[in-house]
């Protein structure tokens, strides 16, 4: 019998004898928090590409973190093999397992020495230089390889992604490459394998993860979030009101007519919350999410989402009519621009440049700023301010006719939607209760006040 609780438990204990946080785990094997989250909290297991670095990092076997996945009940064991067999049996579906990703990687051959030196000669005219790869990784649906490029000009680290799993991440960066400047250098698109080579800025960029850090570079990021905002304020500005791209990316259907927003807040936001809400009330969500947080919300706090259901059913009626019907005040956005998506440069340029696309579609800027800042950076309306101050200024220097006060509404519409989303984590299992609480705290102080 499978527990996925156990391996779920095991890694979180090694993972704490190590001194990690969840996100500093995701950034070491280059996945997402949430990832580890699933596993810690029984949902999924770890890829079986990810155990021999894990048990690199835990300084482990793989069986002291896999075998502690399996339970043994005394009467079902009157009738299975020995322990031994049973061992043999895991190896065994190990090699299947490897056996499979190898016939994988047939199917997801790569880019050749050829195409990759033509894409480098374009860009840095470079010659005689050596191509090598390390072995190739699988996560978060991608298959990823690092190359390194090496002559007497220049060296260059690269990584080759092939989407195939996450046709919609690939479809971003296709879609972006060529019209704004925050983005990994692109050498080579190919459609036909889902494929992107760029530039690995593992080495040379800071996550945002360490934003509230003490170290050297919770301070960078915190000293330099205005170039954050500037980055996503040229992002919007490029897509501002274009049809044309909004032909192309897509229309939401839940912004084609009111009805169908209605039947969307209800399925995403008004459903999760009534049953998160009964969950709560229950006593079955728990009491401490551990590093992110303790769950104390209040009677109030809870009555709060119950108020922005309303807010965000009276203020979008008038927006889906007049502006994603038309085309105004409407842009291109990230859709999921949390602080690990927002990387910044450890040289002094401090260029900043935003990953994981997965989420990007047609819909208000505001929403990636409540996601970034609201949910994450700073809640509190009082600190939170200049820098949508600063934003927007930035904004207005190319967009015209975006009043102001329509900019802070569309804002706290966004703080309001946003709430939800925190909803539906703890109900799918990652029991982030800060995020939720920012989200609160954003809702206060911008849209009660």
């Amino acid at each position: 019998m499978l527990d996925l609780n156990k391996v779920g438990i095991k890694i979180a204990s090694l993972r704490k004898a190590m001194g990690y946080s969840q996100e500093k785990m995701a950034e070491i094997l280059n996945i997402s928090p949430q990832a580890i989250s699933k596993w810690e909290n029984g949902h999924t297991l770890p890829e079986t590409s990810l155990l021999p670095v894990l048990s690199q990092i835990f300084g482990c076997t793989i069986d002291e973190i896999i075998m502690s996945a399996y339970v043994f009940n005394e009467k079902i064991e009157k009738e299975k093999s020995t322990v031994p067999e049973q061992q043999a049996e895991i190896i065994a579906r190990h090699v299947v397992n490897k056996l499979d990703q190898n016939q994988k990687r047939k199917e997801y051959a790569g880019l050749s020495d050829d195409e990759i030196a033509d894409a480098i000669v374009k860009i840095h005219h470079i010659k005689d230089f050596t191509i090598q790869r390390d072995k190739e990784s699988r996560t978060d649906g991608r298959i990823s390889t690092k190359t390194r490029i090496s002559s007497p000009q220049k060296e260059l680290n690269l990584i080759e992604l092939i989407y195939h799993k996450r046709p919609d991440e690939f479809n971003a960066y296709a879609f972006l490459n060529g019209h704004i400047n925050s983005l990994p250098q692109i050498y080579h698109v190919d459609h036909s394998k889902k494929l992107i080579l760029v530039d690995d800025l593992s080495d040379d960029y800071i996550k945002g993860y360490d934003f509230r850090s003490d170290n050297e570079n919770g301070i960078v990021i915190r000293d330099n979030l205005e170039l954050y905002l500037s980055a996503a304020a040229n992002w919007h500005a490029a897509f501002w009101e274009n049809k044309e791209a909004f032909d192309k990316i897509g229309y939401l259907w839940h912004f084609e007519a009111y009805e169908h927003t209605l039947s969307w807040i209800l399925d995403a936001m008004e459903k999760p919350f009534k049953k998160y809400r009964k969950n709560e009330q229950a006593g079955n969500i728990p009491k401490d999410g551990g590093i992110c947080g303790k769950n104390d919300i209040t009677n109030i706090q809870l009555d709060y989402f119950n108020d922005a259901l309303q807010f965000l059913k009276t203020e979008y009626k008038n927006i889906v009519e007049t502006r994603f019907q038309t085309g105004k005040n409407i842009t291109v956005i990230h859709g999921d621009l949390h602080p690990g998506a927002a990387l910044i440069s450890k040289s002094s340029d401090r260029k900043v440049v935003f990953t994981g696309l997965q989420a990007v579609r047609q819909g208000l800027c505001t929403e990636d700023l409540a996601m970034f800042i609201a949910l994450h950076i700073e809640p509190d309306k009082k600190i939170a301010q200049p820098l949508l101050d600063k934003y927007y200024k930035k904004l207005s220097d190319t967009v015209k006719d975006y009043p102001y006060e329509i900019f802070m509404n569309d804002y706290k519409l966004s703080i309001a939607e946003n709430m939800f989303f925190t909803i539906r984590l703890i109900n799918r299992g990652i029991f982030d209760f800060n995020m939720r609480d920012k989200a609160i705290k954003a809702y206060e102080t911008f849209v009660l006040s």
